[in-house]
């Protein structure tokens, strides 16, 4: 009898990309090497850098290919940890989050989020002149690096010491950092923003629906108000006959008696 072979999972470590010096990001069970392309796993970059004071970010990535039974990973997100971000904050002083697309020089599609935060609190307009600039800023930053260099300089803090630097001429920051970055899907974009178009039909079609009943729901109300009225009016017309022929019959019973009494004196004359 033929022995049967189990296939068994085995141990396959990731690799980061240059940037992080190709560290070992860790490990994942699969049963064939191919089979870790497309796994995600996210990292706090003081593990990365041996900097305790970057604890605060986390770093997302993605295994893109397989060399020699290694995963290799690629950056795909950025972001600060969302409790750092509330131990920022203070009274009087002005928050300002944003959010756009960008695309670095290589095709890059990417949403980043800034946040900035002000010494203290601050007029409208000094606030709508700092979102301006940031993104004009961050845009053209972007838009004149590639992705691996980008990744570099949001790990070294040079974009975020540029966008500092800037924003001081306009109003003194006390904390400059990039709340968020990763890159966009387009095909999952386009998906997300057809679902959404057809919840926005689907909606507008419920909406519809809900008015034309509304609507027949008031018709029928009315209806039913105008057969009462009818109803009403026809009572009142009733009880009226009913009393004007009422009272000529007591005139007409009264005529009569008043004529016989005549007929009897007559006789009795």
């Amino acid at each position: 009898m033929a022995k049967v072979k189990i296939a068994k999972k085995e141990w396959y470590p990731i690799i980061a990309p240059k940037v992080f010096q190709n560290a070992v990001l860790g490990e994942t069970t699969v049963y064939e090497p191919q089979q870790m392309i497309g796994k995600g796993l996210t990292i706090n970059l003081m593990s990365l850098t041996n900097d305790s004071k970057r604890q605060n970010i986390n770093v997302n990535f993605e295994v893109v290919d397989v060399q020699n039974g290694k995963g290799l990973a690629n950056v795909v997100g950025y972001g600060m940890v969302q409790s750092s971000i509330r131990r920022l904050m203070r009274r009087n002083i002005e928050r300002i989050d944003m959010s756009f697309s960008c695309k670095t020089s290589d095709n890059k599609d990417l949403r980043v989020k800034p946040l900035l935060i002000t010494r203290s609190a601050t007029i409208g307009s000094v606030v709508a002149k700092i979102r301006r600039t940031t993104q004009d800023f961050i845009t053209k930053y972007i838009g004149s690096a590639s992705y691996d260099s980008l990744i570099n300089d949001l790990v070294t803090q040079k974009l975020q010491a540029s966008l500092r630097k800037e924003i001081n001429k306009i109003y003194p920051l006390r904390v400059c950092e990039i709340r968020s970055m990763e890159i966009v899907d387009l095909e999952k974009k386009k998906e997300a923003k057809a679902e959404a178009m057809a919840k926005e039909s689907k909606g507008a079609k419920e909406a519809l629906r809900e008015a034309k009943q509304a609507r027949r729901e008031e018709s029928k109300a009315a209806e039913k108000k105008e057969k009462k009225a009818v109803k009403a009016k026809d009572a009142r017309t009733e009880s009226g006959t009913n009393s004007v022929g009422g009272k000529e019959s007591k005139e007409s019973k009264d005529a009569e008696e008043a004529k016989e009494e005549a007929l009897e004196a007559e006789q009795t004359v």
